[in-house]
């Protein structure tokens, strides 16, 4: 017979010691003041040396108790190693059965890209995807560096990048994804005083071959001169550039056929003209400049250069007192767009009924404006009445935030274009 089995056999037949009888002639005493004499004494004596060695045995019987406790507890912490180790193995045979190995790699792959983190530009940790898919196993690293998507978009960290050490380790990163369009987010977070010329210029020659490859690029810091300074073709649709500091300093020189989306943001810069701002223009169709001032004339031109805009975002317009002298010379309808559908524009300071004045645009549906100052100035609609009815335009969305002053007319915009729907506030998406 096993042993844990003749255990339990042996433990059913332990007999339970039965309830001791305690009560003595003395019990009665316990709760009142009693004086025993002196032939009571010895009986009360014989009673107390009877409990000690009651006591004493039981107390043995209790040690004997754990101490078989304390031995099955070793022997089920050992047995519960071994069912642990038994399991392991069976899970690990029962996986070679799997239909999970039978996947095609290229389905696998699939999956592997539907893992990777859902913001566009990963930042390379061995705790995430894709990075982490490569420690599972060697069958699932292979078919991770096999697939070139998992591997097509980066953030780069120049103060990692200014050390020759870390590059190979970039370059490695993006050569896995092969002939696929990069997206590419590089952070600017070296201290550009601390740095000599000879190590920026290294640092742009790096970059520049990046750049050619990439489809979506994000600039993120002070810039860096030269940057996009090539005659190679640039796979660029999207850039991005944005700073906490600094000026605008993009020059695009050479062909970039296939950029369509721009965004600038320059939060502590007033933009007075392009001069330091050369993008081909022409054809773009989505564009977001954020600024702390926005020239209301820059404007205007951007509307007169981008022919093929279909999207413009501006922030914060504004018309100083030069140009509120400039404005009204222009002839109404001057500038003609016909491509732009949709404006959104932050106006910070007086013109918006000049730069109404100004325009003609046919395609228009959507137009939203907020006013920074809340109710302060006031509403252009003679000025908007103008250029609906000169721009006979298709508009659907009129949104017009932080001016009370239009109210009054929207009963009046809805009777001139009944399928106008008109917000005053972030329409719904």
């Amino acid at each position: 017979m096993n042993i844990l089995d003749e255990v339990h056999v042996r433990l059913d037949e332990y007999t339970l010691p039965r309830d001791l009888e305690l009560d003595t002639s003395f019990s009665r005493y316990h709760s009142v003041n009693f004086n025993p004499g002196p032939q009571d004494i010895h009986f009360i004596d014989a009673i107390v040396s009877e409990r000690n060695s009651q006591i004493s045995g039981l107390s043995y019987q209790i040690s004997r108790v754990e101490s078989a406790m304390s031995k099955l507890a070793a022997i089920c912490s050992k047995l519960e190693e071994s069912r642990s180790r038994v399991r392991q193995s069976m899970l690990a045979h029962q996986a070679l059965t799997s239909s999970a190995r039978r996947i095609p790699p290229e389905v696998l792959g699939e999956l592997f890209y539907h893992c990777l983190p859902k913001t566009p530009y990963i930042t390379p940790r061995d705790v995430e995807c894709p990075m982490a898919l490569t420690l599972v196993c060697r069958h699932w690293r292979d078919v991770a560096m096999s697939t070139p998507r998992l591997w097509s978009s980066i953030t780069i960290h120049l103060q990692k990048a200014v050390s020759s050490k870390c590059r190979p380790g970039y370059d490695a990163w993006l050569a896995r994804a092969k002939s696929v369009p990069t997206a590419i987010r590089v952070l600017n977070d070296i201290d550009m005083s601390e740095v000599d010329a000879a190590c920026l210029s290294s640092l742009v020659d790096w970059l520049r071959p990046l750049i050619t490859r990439c489809r979506d690029f994000w600039w993120h810091g002070p810039s860096l001169p030269g940057l996009f300074a090539t005659e190679t073709n640039l796979a660029l649709e999207q850039l991005r550039i944005t700073s906490p500091r600094g000026s605008p300093s993009v020059c695009m020189p050479g062909p970039a056929k296939h950029l369509r989306s721009v965004y600038l943001q320059y939060l502590n810069h007033c933009l007075q003209s392009l001069d330091a701002v050369i993008f081909p223009w022409d054809q773009l169709t989505d564009l977001h400049m954020h600024f702390a001032l926005f020239s209301s004339s820059v404007f205007l031109r951007l509307l007169q250069l981008g022919t093929s805009l279909r999207n413009i975002v501006v922030s914060c317009l504004c018309a100083d007192e030069e140009q509120l002298r400039e404005l009204p010379l222009r002839a109404p309808g001057s500038i003609t767009n016909y491509s732009l559908r949709r404006i959104e524009v932050k106006v910070i300071r007086a013109g918006l009924d000049h730069l109404f004045d100004a325009l003609v645009l046919p395609a228009l549906e959507e137009l939203e404006i907020c006013f920074c100052y809340r109710e302060r100035d006031p509403w252009p609609h003679t000025q908007f009445m103008s250029l609906l009815a000169r721009s006979r335009c298709p508009l659907k969305k009129l949104t017009i935030r932080s001016n009370q002053n239009a109210l009054p007319y929207f009963v009046e915009y809805k009777e001139v274009l009944p399928s106008l729907s008109i917000f005053t506030s972030a329409p719904p998406s």
